[in-house]
């Protein structure tokens, strides 16, 4: 299953995540200034300057566990987001009490949830009949975005559907996956039950060819054959006749 897209303010902690990584980088001096030091007359020592870096360091990364946190960058991206909002509503003056968007888009939506996209509005005009009046190309601009966001997110839930059902499928063969592991019972390339079936062939075949050369005695000789000919057939038809007669 493809992982889901990012949300806004997902982005933003990411965003913020990357700028306050470069804060957190250990200082170091340039070449430049290592080579003007040890030319000067009254030059650093070069221990002293890698202790101070060390301890200079260590204050750093100590300071961005602390005030870099995950937990406090998300709450900041969270912040700047519901600024985001609170700034829009603000410019957009009395909107909501007209009907404007916030009765169709709720603040913050993920736009990305299957639910989200199932519950938008089909129009601008179902929204705010006035605004789609005074903005033609954004109403026509906004159906056919809502068209294509519903028609993306049924094909990706009919792909995850698939997905899963693919994944069950793959678990309940992979007990076959390993030959060893297949029941004997079951019938396979060289297995155990091909092996008994070849017997049972050829064991049939030297039967087969004993019954017919007991038939072969029987008809040859003086004439008597019927005296000296074995009736297996016969003989095992009476055998199970007994055999039913006792039930």
């Amino acid at each position: 299953m493809a992982p889901t897209p990012p949300t806004v303010i997902c982005l933003k902690q990411d965003f913020l995540t990357s700028q306050t990584r470069l804060l957190s980088q250990p200082l170091t001096p340039s070449r430049a200034w290592r080579t003007a030091n040890t030319a000067a007359a009254d030059s650093l020592p070069e221990k002293a300057i890698d202790d101070a870096l060390f301890k200079l360091n260590h204050q750093i990364a100590q300071h961005s566990r602390r005030v870099f946190a995950p937990q406090a960058t998300r709450h900041v991206a969270e912040q700047i987001d519901q600024l985001y909002w609170d700034s829009a509503v603000a410019a957009t003056g009395d909107d909501e009490d007209e009907g404007g968007v916030e009765e169709g888009v709720r603040e913050g939506a993920d736009l990305a949830d299957a639910k989200t996209i199932s519950s938008l509005p089909p129009t601008w005009e179902s929204i705010s009949a006035s605004q789609a009046e005074a903005n033609p190309l954004e109403a026509r601009r906004y159906a056919e975005l809502v068209t294509q966001l519903q028609e993306l997110s049924s094909q990706r839930g009919d792909a995850a559907a698939r997905v899963e059902r693919l994944k069950r499928m793959k678990a309940l063969l992979e007990p076959f996956e390993d030959v060893a592991a297949v029941q004997e019972n079951l019938v396979t390339r060289n297995g155990e039950v091909e092996s008994e079936l070849q017997r049972t062939r050829m064991l049939l075949a030297r039967v087969g060819g004993r019954i017919g050369q007991l038939k072969g005695k029987g008809v040859d000789g003086n004439g008597d054959g019927d005296e000296e000919m074995v009736d297996v057939e016969g003989d095992e038809r009476r055998k199970v006749g007994e055999l039913l007669e006792r039930f």
